[in-house]
């Protein structure tokens, strides 16, 4: 039991390194991007925080299993280097016992993942779809990007802002255009700022500046200057736009059960299958001498992690295009990995010895 604790603490100590590493590595990637696409108006910045918490829990999919199986590789590669595992082996802790604990430890990650993958990856998914049509909606001037024209709510209205205050409640060097009851409006002004009127609507408020109806060389043209004029901003309904298959319920997939969403499914699933074998399989890949370098099997580890994880992603597409039937799907690649996993057990438990004769 001292000795299970012992391997479990150590696996459990790299996995949680492991996976803050890998977490630090895919979430910085994550967060450029975003703030990137935000800068670029592609995003408000009022969703900025909620789109990267939201798109971190959808990566932890992939950094699970990947953090769990190469946690196992350094663990048990440092007691194989250190001799610690030789020691355990001469005092009757045998490769069953190993086994045994890295299953039940697996089978725990691969519940974790299960219900990750099933449930909140797509809940964010969806929810992080739904974040960005409620904010395409929304004309507050937090939506407003410097530099480039942006759409509010009103109807055909489309505002210029030069500058924006660090506050963000107030616009420089404002030019807005527009149809009004079939007229085009011009607008130009020193300063814009957004305010909430008596009867509850919202405006945006232009400062200092000149208002054009019409066309120029009209008898209806008429030019004003004003010292304040308001806009009402209008409310656009929220449209929602078309969700890809990883943003779907699982429940939806199968209810649905066309080749593309029974293959998003059955990836789903892969997902905690595939955790739970690599952690097997990581056992007898961590074997090594002590003259072995510290990370000596890390590169045959990554090496069929990255194939084990493409032979899925081939047999995935091969699912949703209709090629292959729903019972293969996936778990052919499963077979396969459990059949070399068998293999390699085999020939590490097979001690060489003198043939017996026959009598």
């Amino acid at each position: 039991m001292i000795i299970q604790r012992y391997l479990l603490r150590e696996i459990v100590t790299t996995f949680a390194g492991v996976a803050l590493l890998l977490s630090l590595i895919f979430l910085s990637g994550t967060f450029v991007r975003i703030m990137s696409e935000a800068v670029a108006g592609i995003y408000p910045a009022t969703v900025v925080l909620k789109l990267f918490g939201l798109k971190g829990l959808g990566n932890l999919v992939l950094i699970l299993p990947l953090a769990f199986f190469l946690s196992i590789l350094l663990a048990l590669g440092r007691l194989y280097r250190d001799s610690e595992m030789t020691v355990l082996y001469a005092c009757g802790i045998g490769p069953e016992r190993i086994y045994r604990s890295v299953g039940v430890l697996a089978l725990v990650v691969a519940v974790m993942v299960a219900v990750l993958v099933l449930y909140f990856a797509p809940w964010a998914e969806e929810r992080s779809y739904r974040l960005l049509d409620e904010a395409g909606a929304r004309s507050e001037i937090e939506g407003l990007a410097a530099g480039r024209f942006n759409q509010t709510g009103s109807e055909g209205m489309q505002v210029y802002v030069e500058s924006i205050s660090t506050d963000r409640r107030e616009l420089g060097k404002v030019f807005a255009q527009g149809l009004v009851d079939g007229r085009q409006h011009l607008l130009t002004a020193a300063r814009a700022r957004q305010q909430v009127g008596a009867d509850g609507e919202r405006y945006l408020v232009f400062l200092d500046g000149y208002r054009y109806e019409g066309l120029p060389g009209a008898p209806d043209f008429r030019v004003i200057e004003f010292r304040e004029h308001g806009i009402r901003l209008v409310e656009r309904e929220v449209v929602a736009s078309d969700r890809p298959r990883h943003a779907v319920a699982s429940l939806d997939l199968w209810r649905n059960g066309s080749p593309g969403e029974l293959a998003e499914l059955q990836w789903r699933l892969a997902v905690p299958l595939m955790t739970l074998l690599l952690g097997l399989l990581a056992v007898p890949l961590s074997r090594s001498s002590p003259r072995e370098g510290r990370y000596g099997r890390l590169f045959v580890g990554i090496l069929a992690y990255i194939v084990y994880n493409n032979l899925l992603s081939v047999a995935k597409s091969s699912l949703g295009k209709g090629e292959v039937s729903a019972w293969l799907g996936l778990w052919w690649v499963h077979g396969i990995v459990l059949a070399l996993l068998l293999v390699i057990i085999w020939r590490q438990q097979r001690l060489p010895g003198p043939r017996r004769s026959a009598a």
